[in-house]
């Protein structure tokens, strides 16, 4: 079968011409995203395969079912930059890989969390300033001596929370749909109750429209003084001009951001260039007390071979069966 694969970042290009040579597919490879202008490269192929944080448009979804192409498979998770009525309405079936190595996701969390909790930032911003003193003098807070408030339990979450037990924290939990059958040292509580006793607070749910801004001004104002927050899972999830606030305003002690609010927008320009032109991006980044990344929490050698490797599959179940295992239902 042929198959075209859309947004391929270099380390992506050995599993996919691995991929293709195990299983004698065609795959045709592009860096550039799939949209209106792209979608035309797909004419005559089965299905697509891509990865990207930009919209999937209506009217790339129109191309597409005029061009007879059924299916779309995701090599990540994330599909609220899918125009999934315009999707529905092309007959274009879509599935994702919901669990590529939720570990990783988790690992990067608690990298910030250390990071931030021993004010490395500060440390480092002395030493590049020649003040080797003042760098000895940013006392740390442990991380087995703090409450973690775990934000959504799925594999991700529960991930996180393993990491935060090994660390001796006292975990709190949110999550609409507890998990169950888990042996996890955690407790659920309210949100509310979470977000006003947790030392450190930790994102792992959905970028969905009812997540829009979960962390808002009314959040940060139930925390208390010192706390450290982290988001490796959507951008929507925090109201970036109230973290820049309580930043200044001391209230926050510290925050680790992977995925940023206003990063779809200004995404190809960071790809181009390597910098957002964003004046809050540009404030965020000066500060010692906050740890920017572009969106690489997954970014490992494990996460990348699956990403490839489990979305080919589904993308093949799909031409061959007219089924995947993980389709995304809407």
């Amino acid at each position: 079968m042929k198959i075209i694969a859309y947004g391929v970042r270099i380390d992506e290009v050995k599993y996919l011409d691995d991929w293709a040579k195990e299983t004698g597919n065609t795959v045709e490879q592009h860096t550039d995203y799939l949209n209106e202008n792209t979608v035309e490269w797909a004419k005559g192929f089965d299905g697509i395969n891509v990865l990207q944080t930009t919209p999937y448009s209506a009217a790339m979804f129109e191309k597409l079912n005029e061009y007879g192409i059924k299916y779309i498979a995701l090599r990540n998770v994330g599909t609220d930059n899918v125009d999934l009525d315009a999707a529905k309405k092309a007959g274009v079936r879509i599935s994702n890989v919901p669990a590529y190595s939720p570990t990783a996701i988790a690992e990067f969390s608690l990298t910030m969390a250390l990071h931030l909790l021993r004010n490395v930032g500060y440390v480092q911003n002395d030493l590049k300033n020649d003040d080797f003193a003042g760098a000895s003098t940013h006392i740390g807070r442990e991380l087995g001596q703090s409450v973690v408030g775990v934000i959504g339990t799925g594999r991700i979450g529960q991930a996180a929370v393993k990491m935060f037990n090994g660390f001796g924290a006292k975990v709190l939990a949110y999550d609409p749909y507890p998990a169950k059958n888990t042996d996890l040292d955690m407790t659920y509580v309210s949100l509310d109750e979470l977000l006003s006793q947790a030392d450190v607070i930790d994102l792992h749910v959905p970028g969905i429209p009812a997540n829009d801004h979960i962390i808002d001004a009314r959040a940060f104002d139930l925390m208390k003084p010192g706390v450290v927050i982290l988001n490796t899972a959507r951008g929507n999830l925090i109201d970036t001009n109230a973290l820049l606030a309580n930043l200044k305003s001391g209230k926050l002690a510290g925050a680790g951001i992977d995925t940023y609010e206003y990063e779809t927008e200004d995404l190809l320009k960071f790809a181009d260039h390597g910098n957002f032109n964003d004046p809050i991006w540009d404030e965020l980044l000066a500060m010692p007390n906050v740890v920017l990344s572009p969106h690489i929490a997954y970014y490992t050698e494990t996460a990348v071979h699956n990403m490839v490797y489990f979305s080919m599959a589904n993308l093949v179940s799909f031409i061959e069966k007219g089924e995947a295992e993980t389709e995304v239902k809407f």
